[in-house]
């Protein structure tokens, strides 16, 4: 039987508990355990940890002392992501970090590099490179079921957070980009490959909004379109935004010289035609085509399953933390990697550039 694994949650809001805390307790029986949740609300580390069994701590670095601690998920606010990776890998911990994993290049370098010097694991959020639905599209584009990609087209929208204000101020990190793009951005790069060069237009649609029932006026864009393109010669779009009330359109779209697939669509998870063939649904049945709200599950944690439940994956160990305990465990590296996630980050950078300057950005990094 494997070793115990100790686990620390840096982190005690909506995505630490919705995330992690349950996808601990499936792992228990692989002798994973959830130990200790660290939060600068100390109320709220303290109701979490309480729910998971853990010791609660009202700074980080508390619990990174706790002891025979391995490793570390980092599930805080966009602009604290870097800093508290940073101490976790410098603490000689093992860690998962939310995305983005920083909000600059010279950030996302420094984790690499540290991560690289002390033989760490370095997993980065969103894992939907290692999705089935993506493994399946990269598996129908190399059997050529499609032909040549040509365009791909990824969404990741809804009407925004409707109770956590730092979402809407760039202070905090809060970014559309950040936090729904690179939903999008990553299922683009898990099929197609890396991007060459970027470019981006910007807008804030909604100028006011009501969170917490409270008049707000936000400081950041909430509406964007990136377009790519990819080194593998084909283009794509992303489309993200905080002004999506409902929508009747695939998450993921691969258009291509012979054919078409369709992912998370409102009639099917995964779809797929082929010249000459017919349209095939794998396990749709014969389900009707119907709206899709998006929501804080089915959206703005934009998980990748069942539209009308929204599960990550069906086995725990197909999860974020459970691959990353895997990964720990064996010496592999994980799939959702540092340089994937630098990749990503340096197109939301760069898009942002292309927003303000009007010019299209080349782009330097690759995975």
């Amino acid at each position: 039987m494997a070793a115990t694994l100790d686990i620390g949650l840096i982190g005690a809001g909506a995505i630490a508990r919705g995330m992690y805390v349950g996808a601990a307790r499936a792992l228990a029986s692989s002798a994973v355990r959830l130990v200790a949740i660290a939060d600068a609300v100390p109320e709220k580390a303290e109701a979490l940890a309480a729910e998971a069994g853990a010791t609660a701590y009202a700074d980080h670095r508390a619990l990174l002392a706790h002891p025979g601690l391995a490793a570390v998920v980092v599930a805080t606010t966009i602009g604290t992501h870097a800093e508290l990776a940073l101490a976790a890998l410098r603490a000689g911990k093992h860690v998962l970090v939310q995305k983005p994993m920083a909000t600059s290049l010279a950030e996302a370098d420094q984790l690499i590099a540290e991560a690289e010097r002390r033989h760490l694991v370095l997993q980065c959020e969103p894992p939907h490179v290692m999705h089935p639905y993506a493994d399946q599209v990269r598996q129908d584009i190399a059997a050529g079921r499609i032909g040549q990609p040509c365009l791909v087209v990824s969404r990741s929208a809804h009407a925004g957070p409707p109770d956590r204000p730092w979402f809407y101020f760039q202070e905090h990190g809060g970014s559309v980009i950040f936090d729904m793009g690179v939903h999008a951005l990553t299922w683009v790069l898990g099929v197609a490959g890396p991007a060459a060069r970027v470019t981006a237009v910007y807008t804030r649609s909604v100028e006011e909004r009501l969170i917490n029932n409270a008049p707000l006026r936000p400081d950041i864009v909430d509406n964007a379109l990136l377009t790519l393109q990819m080194r593998n010669g084909a283009l794509a779009s992303i489309i993200t935004n905080y002004c999506t009330v409902a929508q009747l359109s695939p998450a993921l779209e691969v258009y291509g010289s012979q054919g078409t697939i369709l992912v998370n669509a409102p009639q099917a998870g995964y779809m797929r035609f082929s010249s000459g063939g017919v349209l095939e649904r794998p396990g749709a049945g014969d389900a009707a085509m119907h709206w899709e709200i998006p929501t804080r599950t089915t959206g703005h944690q934009a998980l990748p399953g069942s539209i009308s439940g929204g599960r990550e994956f069906s086995s725990p160990r197909l999860t974020s933390l459970g691959h990353f305990v895997d990964c720990i465990r064996t010496g592999t590296p994980p799939i959702p990697s540092g340089t994937l996630a630098r990749h990503s980050l340096e197109i939301m950078v760069k898009a942002a550039e292309a927003a303000a300057t009007g010019q299209t950005q080349e782009l330097e990094t690759t995975f």
